[in-house]
């Protein structure tokens, strides 16, 4: 009986393919384009199809509607009927590659990849608690912050400074966030902790193994390749539905929302610019070097 391929191995040979010098910045946190990832599959499989009544009238349309009729089988530039699937394998193999990168860190020696966790927590929770559907004062603090760290370096300093005003922001709300979501409010004290050691470290680059390397090397090209197919889905999306934009809106990201309205608030307010925002994945079309890749065994 053959083995069934695990999701990693079914992409490896796309993978290897790939030139990991052009590989797009990824913009977003990685925590936030996995949760993103499953949500975009469920959008795909729910509009997929084109609805037709018992009259055979089209109700409404799908996103198969934006394939082309000359798309080529397994052509990576177009949707298909399996595209929905392949995202949620992408998004596995890149968490299983993420999974795989930490645990070649020498996490005993080096508190950023712990930094980054609790930033991402923090913010995670921050937004989903202040995410009420009223635009007030919890809001704009929380997009002037935003709108503070858009651009940062990948630097310890600007991680601990990230972390230093996420955290103050947390505390001020620390008993509604504790146990939201599983989370704790003795990340906010973690949070501040760690923010003294990156500063407490010489600046300069950390070296990491070649073996975490090659895992983190991986991580980022599933993580691409999963950006890509989002991004066609969510092109598809605004095409089909540009008649619809309350369907449309369905398989946009939160966080680039947020995003973008940080960065308007910030530039309509007086005093000093603040840094803009990375620019927004855009939605995709995939380079001659990331080939499509059939799933299975």
């Amino acid at each position: 009986m053959t083995k069934k391929k695990s999701d990693i191995e079914q992409w490896s040979d796309v993978v290897q393919q790939m030139s990991a010098a052009e590989l797009p910045a990824l913009t977003l946190p990685l925590h936030v384009l996995l949760g993103e990832a499953v949500d975009v599959a469920k959008f795909f499989e729910k509009h997929w199809k084109t609805q037709i009544d018992a009259q055979k009238r089209v109700t409404r349309l799908g996103l198969e509607s934006a394939v082309p009729k000359d798309s080529k089988k397994g052509d990576a530039a177009r949707l298909g009927p399996r595209t929905g699937d392949e995202i949620l394998s992408l998004q596995r193999a890149t968490q299983e590659a993420h999974t795989r990168y930490l645990l070649t860190v020498e996490t005993n020696k080096s508190p950023r990849e712990r930094g980054k966790f609790l930033l991402g927590e923090i913010w995670a929770t921050l937004s989903f608690y202040f995410d009420d559907g009223v635009e007030d004062e919890k809001d704009q603090m929380l997009a002037r912050i935003d709108a503070a760290h858009a651009a940062d370096p990948d630097t310890a300093d600007a991680l601990a400074s990230a972390l230093d005003d996420y955290a103050l922001l947390g505390e001020k709300h620390r008993d509604a966030l504790d146990g939201l979501g599983g989370f704790k409010a003795e990340h906010l004290d973690e949070a501040r902790a760690v923010a003294a050691e990156l500063r407490s470290r010489p600046a300069q680059a950390e070296a990491i193994s070649r073996q975490a390397q090659e895992a983190l090397q991986l991580r980022n090209k599933l993580a691409a390749l999963l950006v890509e197919r989002m991004g066609l889905v969510r092109s598809a999306a605004r095409f089909v539905f540009r008649g619809q934009p309350e369907i449309a809106r369905e398989v946009t990201s939160a966080y680039e929302r947020r995003k973008r309205a940080a960065a308007r608030r910030a530039k309509a307010q007086p005093g000093p610019a603040a840094p803009p925002s990375p620019a927004s994945p855009s939605p995709a079309a995939p380079s001659p070097e990331v080939p499509a890749a059939p799933l299975g065994g």
